[in-house]
């Protein structure tokens, strides 16, 4: 058996410019940065968003008042929203208006953790 091929991720948003919007990188170097970010964002093609980082805490309100179903997993929340598709805008702008070191990716490689194991 082949070993599985690690997801590329696309650059959505990186406020410390590290990243260029739209620049695809591949798992390995996005595993070496993601920790200098406060909060970071995937989002997955089935719609479910992942939020990790040692800040998430800080819009976890944000995401509650949104009514938003939040999974609350030992290294990230999976969000998802009833009926329609959480979006990641909203919640990059509310991260963007705290000041905290932000990473936003879209997966590209995997549908989603509702498929099997996500990272």
């Amino acid at each position: 058996m082949a070993p599985r091929k690690r997801p590329d991720y696309e650059i959505k948003l990186d406020t410390t410019g590290a990243f260029s919007d739209g620049q695809v990188i591949p798992d390995t170097r996005y595993d070496s940065a993601k920790e200098d970010y406060a909060i970071r964002l995937k989002e997955w093609e089935n719609g479910i968003l992942q939020i990790s980082g040692g800040k998430r805490d800080a819009i976890k309100s944000f995401l509650e008042e949104n009514r938003y179903v939040i999974t609350a997993e030992y290294y990230h929340y999976s969000v998802k929203a009833r009926g329609k598709k959480a979006d990641p805008v909203a919640i990059s702008e509310k991260v963007r208006n705290l000041g905290l070191k932000f990473l936003w990716v879209r997966v590209i490689g995997e549908s989603g953790p509702d498929e099997g194991r996500g990272r």
